[in-house]
C-alpha cells in the first residue's frame, strides 16, 4: 500500500497539471487553465461514449496579449501506478490509451494579439472489446517561442553559446468511461489523523474496479465534549483503475482542543452505496 523519450519540458508541465484538477462532470466547458495573458478551456474532458460512437469536441485558445502567439498541439499517454507514480508515453503506448482514438486538427495554431480560436478534435470509440474499457490521454497546448541569436561578449573561435528559451504549456486531461464499464468501485485503504506541519486528516482510497471513478468525499467532525458538529470542505476527485490516492483535509486552526470523532465518507458515481470510515483522535 502504505522507452520512448519525451520532451523534459512536457514532463514538467504534465507533473504540474495533476489529477487533482479533475471534477465530477460529463464535460465541463467552463474551467480554464491560464498563464500570463493566455488561457485554454476547458481544462479537462469527461466522456461517456458508447463503443462505436464518434463525437466532435473543441478546445478554445485565447491570446489576450498585445503580441502574436503560436502553439503546437500534441497528444500524450500516461500510466498511473501504485500511489500515483506517473510514466508519460508517446501516443498509443499507454496501457489505457485514448490517444489512438483521438484526432486533432489543426495541430499548429497562430493567434493575433487579442484573438481567440477554437481547435476541433474527434473521438471515435471502436466497437470492440478495447472500446468497452476506460481510456485516457492528455492534450498538450505548447507555446512556441522564436529562437533568438546569441551574441556572447568576448567571443572567439572556441566560444560555445547556450541559451534557455522560456515557454509554457497547458495540459488538458481527456477521460473516457464507457457505460459498459460495470465496476468502478472505490474502497477505503486508510483513514488517519496526523500532526506534522499542520493538523490534518487523510483519506487513502483505492479504485479496485476497471473503470474511472468520479468521487465526492467529505469529513464530519464531532467534538465529543460539546457535541458540536462541523463538516470540512467537500472534495471532488478522479481515481483511475488500480490507483491509490491520498486526500488531505486540513483542520482549521480555530477548532478547540479536545477529543473528536471523525467520520469520512466516499460517494462515487453510479454507486448505490457509500463508503464510510470513522476514527477518534485528540486535538492538542
Amino acid at each position: 500500500m502504505h522507452r520512448h523519450t519525451v520532451n523534459p519540458i512536457i514532463i514538467a508541465i504534465l507533473l504540474l497539471f495533476s489529477l487533482n484538477k479533475s471534477v465530477q462532470a460529463q464535460t465541463n466547458k467552463t474551467n480554464k487553465v491560464n498563464s500570463t495573458g493566455v488561457s485554454v478551456s476547458p481544462s479537462h474532458f469527461h466522456f461517456g461514449m458508447k463503443p462505436g460512437e464518434s463525437k466532435s469536441y473543441s478546445i478554445t485558445i485565447n491570446n489576450s496579449t498585445p503580441k502574436a502567439k503560436s502553439f503546437n498541439l500534441n497528444i500524450f499517454d500516461f500510466n498511473m501506478n501504485g500511489k500515483g507514480k506517473s510514466s508519460f508515453l508517446p501516443p498509443g503506448q499507454g496501457e489505457y490509451s485514448l490517444s489512438k482514438w483521438l484526432n486533432i486538427s489543426p495541430t499548429f495554431v497562430e493567434l493575433k494579439p487579442f484573438e481567440k480560436k477554437k481547435v476541433g478534435f474527434t473521438v471515435s470509440i471502436p466497437n470492440t472489446e478495447a472500446g468497452n474499457k476506460a481510456a485516457w490521454s492528455i492534450i498538450m497546448v505548447e507555446l512556441q517561442e522564436e529562437r533568438k541569436k546569441l551574441n556572447p561578449k568576448n567571443k572567439n573561435e572556441n566560444t560555445v553559446a547556450l541559451g534557455v528559451i522560456p515557454t509554457f504549456a497547458f495540459g488538458i486531461f481527456a477521460y473516457q468511461n464507457p457505460p459498459t464499464v460495470v465496476d468502478n468501485s472505490v474502497e477505503f485503504i486508510d483513514f488517519l489523523y496526523e500532526e506534522k506541519d499542520a493538523k490534518r486528516i487523510s483519506i487513502v482510497a483505492e479504485n479496485t474496479g476497471d473503470g474511472i471513478s468520479y468521487c465526492t468525499s467529505y469529513i464530519d467532525l464531532t467534538n465529543l465534549t460539546t457535541g458540536k458538529q462541523e463538516r470540512l470542505p467537500v472534495k471532488k476527485f478522479t481515481i483511475l483503475p488500480g490507483l491509490i490516492r491520498d486526500f488531505v483535509f486540513e483542520i482549521p486552526s480555530n477548532f478547540k482542543k479536545g477529543k473528536y470523532l471523525a467520520v469520512g465518507v466516499l460517494d462515487f458515481e453510479n454507486s448505490e452505496e457509500i463508503q464510510a470510515a470513522k476514527l477518534e483522535f485528540e486535538l492538542n
